[in-house]
């Protein structure tokens, strides 16, 4: 099937980025008509199918709050680029430009001598009745003579295809790690038609980011420390400043990660606390420091702003840039540009009308079809109101609003968007098109990413929606007439001085804390998927699986782990119960058992997320699997579950998650980082071999060779005791290669052991003496266990009970939580928000 863009036919009354008003294709759409000319439609749509698998392997998500709560979303990229030719971009540029020095002019006096208000340039109420202005911005030092340091711009193309600007991000612009995705993935999809249309790179823009950065540290100059602040995987943009922090080398920290000292910024690791240069804010102005600005935030950091007057550290954007992008102050950059810098604006606004000036409100109620209305301060991407669209009770509810706090909105003229040719339904539609550019304000002038973050929909008004609201996006080309520079990379150049060194105590415990947790989740995982697969292999059997010695075991060995409910291992209480064969295979799905599967992976995947700066791609690739596929198994009734295909998935499930156990065994530096990771393995191994034992071998039971058989397969050591004991299979062997053998990776005594040697190296406080709390528990358990005979442990009592294997299993059971306690008190307490085994992160006693 032909898919030749000369059968593309764009809207008439709107500018058309592929086709001109003849209907002829630009110039620099000529490569890409012809690359997709020979693809034919079904190469389009593989080439679609595979961005759709890359996006997802990358795991590139947002976040967004809806009516049932945050939910997280696939990122969206076409097959199709956004392409624009060098004359026009070169336009474009010059007006972004100056537009950023109009708004560091801008900000400048607004944050200090306020001449625009002094002179009636901008009205006053513009701060003084701005709920997002605090005063404790005003007098604050710039960083290196600027304080607009990054910034965005929201622009869309008129009919007669000028550039006008919808709106300005000041504060901390959300999109360039969404738009990095997206180049890498269209190099990727696309690798020689990039070349072949000489395509300006976006390296050489960020190779200056990073270099600017780090040019702002005032202290150390050679290797400054520079971290970037994210609000945290619940935000919004927590995937894009993970996938930032990676690629620039920067440290990713959190508010609890940090703390003022003697007037300095630091980052609390376990080693103490280590001095920042630089800051990199992607929180809110009014979030950064609770105990000047927003008392209850827990984003910033207590003391930033007393750091920031000291010149202790450098911030950007600095605190108080928020104020440019209210909308209410489109109207007046006009006039400030002429005011400030005696130049006429090259970039217009769209027409935008505060409705606190008489003569605009009164215009805009009366224009009100034609126009779109948005709140005057707001700093976020909220959604217009479209007054046309509304119901009579609601415009009058809207005009009434405007009429009793007119400062507080302002109206736009609907903007027509141009249109660019994107491939859905199998043909090829005019789509609508946004455009949001960045800019980069150094010593030596500003520079212009050389493309955007380009948003497509077919309805028009959307694009009026933030980026983050679930819209195609598409990679944005912009095209040179010579060939481009393809030397310029992140890399260090060859020649650069590196000093060697081992990381080590400059693990932030926040960071440590996760990757703990990460280790206990996903062992978890692993041993509930092994007692499942066991299990439900026995009731898929031929033998009527009630009438099976080692199933009323194996259920109650699932019922101290918490994966279905305590009564089922009551024979009095589990003959009232619904079918096991039933109630099990639907237990897989069950999302509201706070210890089961579901939960498990899922604050797995949690976890993984917050530290997916510091784990590998490959490995955050498995956790985000493990949490899709065995949750989008079943969307019928739990009761009608297929057991074949639940098999199947535990089957992958464990494959995966000994793949992760792999990466992090062959691919993680033995730092301290890979210490707490293994730490939580290896407690949660031995706390759930401890449960599943207690719980298999508590009471009498006559046939204990087909128990054990089960106990061995269920804890992955069948294969290493045949091995040894061929098919006599054995109450005595079976405890010692379970309990006290050394060299079993899955024993409980190898844990201790592991646990043991984990601990040693990790940094103490200088003023204590002696061992730790955990160091003493982890002691005092490997003793006891060096001190323990598996004969002894194999032996019956008067009642036909193990008693003494019974003692050291409660005994483990008892301690290792203490353990776990002891660990998070003398590393973790301090990193925040504390999490227990029950799917739950809570959040710290206030």
């Amino acid at each position: 099937m032909s898919c030749s863009l000369d059968d593309y036919a764009p809207a008439t009354d709107r500018y058309d980025e592929c086709k001109t008003q003849a209907g002829q294709i630009r110039p620099c759409w000529g490569p890409l008509a012809n690359h997709f000319a020979a693809l034919e439609a079904a190469g389009i749509d593989e080439r679609s199918v595979r961005i759709e698998q890359l996006l997802q392997e990358n795991g590139a998500t947002f976040n967004v709050e809806s009516e049932v709560g945050r939910q997280t979303r696939p990122w969206q990229l076409g097959a199709v680029p956004l392409v624009f030719d060098a004359e026009s971009w070169t336009r474009l540029e010059t007006g972004l430009k100056q537009r950023t020095r109009v708004l560091e002019s801008l900000l400048a006096d607004l944050l200090g001598p306020r001449r625009l208000i002094q002179e009636r340039v901008v009205p006053a109420e513009l701060l003084l009745a701005n709920p997002f202005f605090q005063r404790a911005y005003q007098g604050l030092p710039s960083t290196g003579g600027i304080r607009l340091h990054i910034s965005a711009t929201d622009v869309a193309r008129a009919t007669d295809g000028s550039w006008w600007v919808t709106g300005d991000r000041t504060r901390a612009p959300s999109g360039l790690g969404y738009l990095l995705e997206n180049r890498i993935i269209t190099s990727r999809v696309y690798p020689h038609l990039i070349r072949r249309c000489n395509i300006q790179r976006m390296a050489s823009f960020f190779d200056s980011l990073r270099i600017h950065l780090r040019s702002l540290a005032t202290r150390v100059r050679d290797n400054p420390r520079v971290v970037l602040l994210t609000p945290g995987q619940n935000s919004y943009r927590a995937f894009e400043d993970a996938y930032l922090a990676r690629y620039l080398g920067l440290t990713l920290v959190q508010g609890r990660d940090l703390a003022v000292r003697g007037g300095r910024l630091n980052v609390k690791t376990l080693g103490g606390l280590l001095p920042i240069e630089v800051l990199w804010r992607h929180i809110s102005d009014r979030k950064c420091d609770p105990l000047e600005l927003e008392p209850d935030s827990s984003e910033g950091v207590t003391g930033l702003l007393r750091s920031v007057r000291q010149d202790q550290v450098s911030v950007a954007n600095s605190i108080g840039t928020v104020i440019g992008q209210m909308p209410a102050l489109l109207p007046f950059l006009a006039g400030a540009a002429e005011f400030l810098l005696g130049e006429s604006l090259l970039l217009p606004n769209a027409a935008t009308y505060w409705c606190g000036g008489e003569r605009e409100r009164r215009y805009v109620l009366e224009h009100l079809d034609s126009l779109v209305i948005r709140q005057a301060f707001a700093v976020v991407g909220a959604a217009p109101t479209i007054p046309s669209e509304l119901s009579q009770s609601a415009r009058e509810e809207l005009v009434a609003a405007i009429q009793a706090k007119p400062h507080q909105y302002v109206a736009q003229a609907r903007v027509s968007h141009s249109t660019t040719p994107v491939w859905a339904e199998g043909r090829w539609q005019p789509w609508h098109v946004a455009l949001r550019t960045y800019q980069l304000q150094t010593a030596g002038g500003v520079e212009v990413l050389p493309g955007g973050l380009a948003r497509a929909n077919p309805q028009e008004h959307i694009l009026g929606s933030p980026p983050t609201s679930g819209q195609l996006t598409l990679d944005c080309w912009v095209s040179s007439g010579q060939p481009v520079d393809t030397e310029t990379t992140l890399l260090p150049p060859p020649d650069a001085k590196i000093t060697i060194k081992r990381s080590g105590d400059e693990l932030p415990s926040r960071v440590a804390e996760h990757l703990f947790w990460l280790g206990r989740y996903a062992e978890r995982c692993e041993g509930i998927a092994r007692l499942l697969r066991t299990t439900l292999i026995r009731l898929s059997g031929e033998d009527e699986w009630s009438v099976l010695p080692e199933v009323s075991r194996l259920i109650a060995a699932l019922a101290a782990v918490g994966q279905i409910e305590p009564d089922y291992a009551i024979d009095e209480l589990g003959s009232a119960m619904p079918k096991l064969d039933q109630v099990l295979p639907a237990s897989v799905f069950d999302t509201n058992r706070p210890r089961g599967l579901q939960s498990s992976i899922r604050s797995m995947m949690t976890n993984a997320t917050a530290v997916r700066d510091r784990i590998s791609l490959d490995a955050y690739r498995i956790v985000r699997s493990v949490s899709i596929e065995l949750g989008s198994l079943h969307s019928g009734p739990l009761s009608d579950v297929d057991m074949g295909l639940i098999m199947d998935r535990l089957n992958r499930l464990i494959t995966d998650l000994l793949a992760f156990a792999g990466l992090s065994s062959e691919s993680i530096t033995r730092t301290h980082g890979w210490r707490f990771l293994e730490l939580g393995r290896r407690i949660e191994r031995a706390d759930q071999t401890s449960e599943i034992l207690a719980a298999m071998f508590a009471p009498p039971i006559k046939d204990e060779r087909r128990l054990c058989e089960a106990l061995l397969g269920a804890t992955d050591s069948l294969m290493t005791y045949r091995s040894r004991y061929l098919a006599l299979i054995r109450a005595e062997p079976t405890i010692d290669l379970l309990v006290t053998d050394e060299t079993n990776p899955r024993s409980i005594r190898y844990q201790l052991d592991q646990i043991h040697s984990l601990l040693a190296p990790l940094p103490s406080v200088s003023t204590e003496i002696g061992l730790g709390v955990d160091e003493k528990i982890a002691e005092a358990l490997l003793h006891r266990m060096r001190l323990s005979d598996p004969q002894t442990l194999g032996q019956y009592d008067d009642r036909g009970l193990h008693e003494r294997l019974h003692e050291l299993l409660q005994l483990m059971i008892k301690e290792l939580p203490k353990l776990s306690d002891a660990i998070a008190a003398r590393y973790l307490i301090h990193a925040g928000a504390t999490q227990d085994l029950t799917g739950v992160i809570e959040p710290p006693p206030r």
